[in-house]
């Protein structure tokens, strides 16, 4: 990811689009990588349980 900001917009090119870098290597390593997050809105559920209990922040209305 810090790469592709490195690279900019010429970094998301398909390796068959002119003026893709690396012959399209980085924007098909990003498509490839492992997404490091749960899903379902427990990343959510998390915010706020570190917000109320050790932030001591308001608990977050829905």
């Amino acid at each position: 990811r810090l790469l592709m900001e490195i690279l900019g917009p010429s970094a998301t090119l398909r390796q068959d689009s002119p003026g893709a870098l690396l012959r399209g290597r980085v924007e098909r390593m990003h498509r490839a990588a492992l997404i490091l997050t749960f899903g379902g809105g427990t990343n959510e559920v998390q915010r706020d349980i570190i917000g109320t209990v050790a932030l001591r922040l308001p608990r977050a209305e829905r």
